[in-house]
């Protein structure tokens, strides 16, 4: 039914580009040397007959910052070339005017038959009012500071890092800010990675979201 509903939906977004993969549980599609994918989890609790229900992550990928980070191995804490992700519900809000939404807008419940069409068919309609805005605004070194993406990414430190391979370095001190406001006493963690990153210290572990934006925003425009 998950594979099913994948190449429903492949068909339903060809127009805007995006094709499925069965062998990954993902649709994709290329656009100015990105990537923009959506990951369609089955939940592990499914039972034929009884629940078929999937979750969905987005992100943008950009092969051009895997080869920048290889070419700054000093500067970088993130490897590979993820731009920036997180769970798809996050940027369901704008399709029902809500400035954010929730993890479970981004769900599709799949289990009655008789529904199954009617679902996906409003998936898609929220897929075009919020979900392609979040892909432009990800896609965009001027936009992504002030986006849902930038302020919901599971990495931040993968976003000032892509600003900087895309040389626009006068961003990168105003989203750190901008990130930081959501996180609650991180002033102090983030001098400490500015610290870190000014005395020579290698890149701290991302678990501190803080300390990590601390180093990498002082690696990144001090050096």
């Amino acid at each position: 039914m998950v594979l099913a509903a994948g190449a429903w939906l492949g068909e339903a977004l060809a127009s805007d580009g995006f094709r499925w993969t069965p062998s990954k549980l993902r649709l994709q599609r290329n656009v100015d040397g990105l990537k923009h994918q959506v990951h369609v989890q089955p939940r592990p609790y499914n039972r034929t007959g009884e629940c078929v229900e999937v979750g969905t992550i987005l992100n943008v990928r950009d092969r051009a910052l895997a080869r920048w980070r290889q070419a700054n191995p000093d500067r970088v804490i993130s490897g590979g070339d993820a731009v920036c992700g997180h769970q798809l519900g996050y940027a369901a809000g704008r399709s029902d005017g809500r400035l954010y939404g929730d993890v479970s807008d981004g769900d599709i419940d799949l289990t009655d038959p008789a529904q199954r069409e009617q679902r996906l068919q409003r998936f898609v309609s929220m897929f075009r009012e919020a979900i392609l805005p979040w892909f432009a605004e990800a896609s965009e070194p001027g936009l992504i500071v002030g986006s849902r993406a930038g302020d919901h990414t599971n990495d931040p430190t993968s976003v000032v890092e892509w600003l900087a391979s895309r040389d626009r370095p006068d961003l990168i001190a105003a989203y750190a800010q901008r990130y930081l406001s959501r996180i609650a006493d991180a002033d102090e963690s983030y001098a400490k990675g500015v610290a870190m990153a000014r005395s020579g210290q290698s890149s701290p572990s991302t678990t501190n979201q803080a300390t990590a934006l601390g180093w990498s925003v002082t690696r990144l425009t001090e050096t």
